[in-house]
């Protein structure tokens, strides 16, 4: 009888250990199964929640509509309230499409046709915009080109302009808009980090920002008015302006950034 005891002892220490090791693979293989999966096609999105979750700062006018929550994390620039419009495509990194005609960020400059990183600021654009997205009006409501200039955010009320500086696709707009000093420390983190394809080759001790033989600049790519007019004068300046920085022509180069 007692022999009969231990061996059944035997037989249930046995199945506890098969049961705990099925359940050990189980685990390993659901693990392995996500990585695999987030390693490929996941990447772009990875890059989307990291942006987000990396550009929490200080807080925005538009931020103050945003209650404390525990739920999803916000960009530093925040408006879940603002205007809801459709998106109906997408133009490139900076201009999209949308049900109320064609839209212009107001806070980001993203490569033009031809340029480097152009392709990927585009599908970066692509992806956050989705189907809808939020406007929220800046000091001025149309560009020299006549179209419709707003801050964009996703339908969830995420900052576009914040998450596309803050990946390394675009550069801050650094004349004029609310939230203008924002997106500038936001550029410089990025510049700094060397993030994303923008950026990823840059030194901060590099002179190829200043570079007057390379392509046409204006004001709205300098981060201070130290910077415009370090470039004023290496391209030739005050006699030479041949980026137009000095629009008066009174020898002061970007005074908007003074």
């Amino acid at each position: 009888m007692l022999a009969l005891w231990h061996n059944f002892g035997i037989m249930r220490t046995r199945t506890y250990l098969i049961l705990w090791s099925a359940l050990l693979v189980v685990v390993l293989v659901v693990v392995l199964a996500g990585c695999s999966s987030s390693s490929g096609e996941g990447d772009v999105d990875a890059l989307v929640s990291t942006s987000v979750a990396g550009t929490i700062g200080t807080q925005s006018n538009s931020e103050q509509k945003s209650p404390v929550s525990d739920g999803p994390p916000q960009t530093s620039i925040y408006c879940p309230d603002c205007q809801l419009v459709e998106v109906t495509g997408v133009v490139d990194g900076d201009t999209i499409d949308t049900s109320i005609g064609r839209v212009r960020f107001f806070g980001v400059d993203t490569p033009e046709r031809g340029e480097e990183c152009f392709t990927e600021a585009t599908e970066f654009t692509r992806l956050l915009v989705g189907n809808q997205v939020r406007l929220e009006n800046g000091p001025r409501l149309e560009d020299t080109y006549g179209r419709r200039l707003a801050y964009i955010f996703d339908s969830s009320g995420n900052s576009i302009d914040v998450q596309l500086i803050a990946a390394g696709f675009a550069k801050a707009w650094t004349r004029d808009g609310q939230h203008r000093d924002t997106l500038v420390g936001l550029a410089e983190s990025a510049k700094v980090n060397r993030a994303g394809c923008l950026w990823a080759g840059h030194s901060s001790t590099s002179s190829s920002d200043y570079d007057p033989t390379g392509p046409d600049r204006d004001c709205g790519d300098f981060a201070t008015w130290k910077q415009a007019n370090d470039f004023f004068i290496a391209a030739g300046g005050p006699n030479s302006d041949p980026h137009r920085l000095d629009g008066d022509q009174d020898g002061v180069p970007c005074q908007s950034l003074r």
